[in-house]
């Protein structure tokens, strides 16, 4: 299921959000995509986030190095740990992998920028994706593989847009012959049938939920895919945390909270 769009109006423009997305394909396009051979393989060396220098605080060892590099390790280029931490967000392994991470980017980032504004989205997302890779080193401690890509952030603003529009309805493309279960499931409604896929609305909290939940599966299973499924998971978690917790600075300090409280029930009759 690909969310297409979502039908939460929004109150601001999302600078943020689009300035995220153009330095993602900038980056990609005009910076790895020419790169090739060594050089390719250095610069992703360089600002990647490697599991084993996070956990040593410095950079690979020369003989980790040359079994992560092979004959390019010789030309290696110096590299800064703890700022590869927010570089390593804006690389990625492939087109598919980079168009997959904006789409979600895109359709959910302005609804969370709009509630948390320019500033803090900014924050929330750097410190969502530094806090899923932290949580995927602590899992793969010794690991020398580099991680790249901005799905820990953009798993963040996924766990933030659950609580701050559960009910809000995503715009969802489903291809033949998933859609014919999918339009039968509570909540799913059929927009646009086009046979080989149809267009229908999905509440947020169910396409949510069931990503969150194949996320997590995938990572108790041992696959060959090279996907962090950890980290996507961590950076889901670490984004309802992430609000709860300046919900909860916001309401000691007397400011209306970013996530909205349960509709309270109806009055008793008489």
């Amino acid at each position: 299921m690909l969310p297409i769009g979502d039908v939460t109006p929004t109150s601001r423009r999302a600078i943020v959000l689009w300035a995220l997305t153009l330095a993602n394909l900038g980056v990609f396009l005009f910076i790895q995509l020419p790169l090739e051979g060594c050089a390719e393989l250095q610069f992703l060396y360089r600002y990647a986030a490697i599991p084993r220098e996070l956990t040593t605080f410095a950079p690979l060892s020369p003989s980790e190095l040359e079994s992560l590099l092979g004959e390019c390790a010789a030309g290696a280029p110096p590299k800064s740990v703890p700022l590869s931490l927010v570089t390593s967000l804006f690389l990625h392994g492939g087109i598919g992998h980079l168009l997959g991470n904006l789409i979600y980017l895109v359709v959910f980032g302005n609804n969370v920028e709009d509630r948390l504004g320019h500033l803090r989205f900014v924050v929330f997302y750097a410190t969502g994706g530094a806090a899923a890779t932290l949580a995927y080193t602590a899992l793969q401690p010794d690991a020398i593989v580099p991680m790249i890509g901005a799905s820990g952030a953009i798993a963040a603003v996924l766990g933030a847009y659950l609580l701050l529009h559960p009910r809000s309805r995503i715009l969802t493309v489903v291809p033949f012959p998933l859609y014919l279960i999918a339009i039968i499931l509570p909540g799913i409604r059929l927009v646009r049938w086009l046979v080989l896929f149809a267009v229908v609305t999905v509440p947020a909290w169910l396409l949510l939920g069931a990503w969150f939940v194949l996320q997590f599966n995938a990572s108790q299973t041992p696959t060959t895919d090279q996907v962090a499924y950890e980290a996507h998971v961590a950076g889901f978690v670490v984004g309802i945390l992430l609000l709860l917790v300046l919900d909860s600075w916001r309401s000691r300090h007397g400011r209306t909270p970013f996530h909205p409280p349960r509709r309270p029930g109806r009055p008793p009759l008489a």
